[in-house]
């Protein structure tokens, strides 16, 4: 699946080129457009013991160029770049293995990463969870095609494929030792994330303004080796430039 998407990527950009009649700079420049969006993830799948956070606030940035593919310049392929940061908020704690020091036996996968909530006393002390969440940076390819009307609406229909460049936990709470006072704790290099990300996406809008919906179809964890969650995307985009 993933050789197909790199052949596919590959094989768009060739034929984008064929849409290109030597641009001058100045074409250059207005064929280029930067922007960013801010969206919220709806996480999928989750498992049912985890209670999630309604908001899961993300922020992308952007730049594409275009390949005009008629003479009015309404209707365009692009490709480009991005980088895109995704969060899961919730109240769980994220371990690898099939034990932990509170629950018994939670897998047969030693080797698996799994969501399990924190007790409510350990030793004796309350534990409060305050702020739980995991964090995924993604550096995106994103290509497809746009319309432009002359009443300055505008849609777009691509697809964009990522790999992640930092994926991390933070928890802000209760020592889960069971010492009572209160930690910031932040865990780098985790395991079984999938550094490979990928799905569709659409815009529409009016001017520099729109509205913006990626459907991520691959899981944010490796197959067998953590639940298979994955989000929607849904939020604002705004290219002024």
């Amino acid at each position: 699946m993933k050789r197909n998407l790199f052949l596919i990527i590959a094989l768009l950009a060739f034929t984008a080129t064929t849409f290109a009649q030597k641009p001058s700079a100045e074409s250059i420049r207005k064929r280029m457009s930067l922007g960013f969006g801010v969206f919220n993830d709806f996480w999928m799948k989750v498992p049912d013991s985890i209670n999630p956070r309604t908001v899961n606030q993300g922020i992308d940035v952007f730049i594409h160029y275009t390949f005009p593919m008629d003479k009015k310049g309404h209707l365009a392929f692009f490709i480009g770049g991005g980088i895109g940061a995704h969060n899961f908020y919730n109240q769980a704690l994220l371990g690898v293995g099939k034990y932990n020091i509170y629950e018994k036996e939670l897998t047969d996968n030693t080797n698996e990463s799994y969501f399990y909530n924190a007790p409510a006393k350990f030793k004796d002390k309350s534990i409060d969870v305050k702020k739980s969440k995991l964090s995924i940076t993604y550096i995106d390819i994103p290509f497809g095609f746009q319309f432009k009307a002359s009443s300055k609406i505008h849609a777009t229909l691509g697809f964009k494929v990522g790999w992640s460049i930092d994926a991390h936990t933070k928890y802000k709470g209760s020592d889960l030792a069971g010492s009572g006072y209160t930690v910031i704790e932040k865990s780098l290099n985790l395991r079984n994330i999938d550094n490979f990300h990928y799905g569709p996406f659409a815009v529409i809008g009016y001017k520099w303004i729109g509205a913006s919906v990626f459907y991520q179809m691959s899981s944010v964890f490796e197959k067998d080796l953590g639940p298979q969650i994955y989000p929607i995307s849904v939020g604002l985009v705004f290219k002024p430039y």
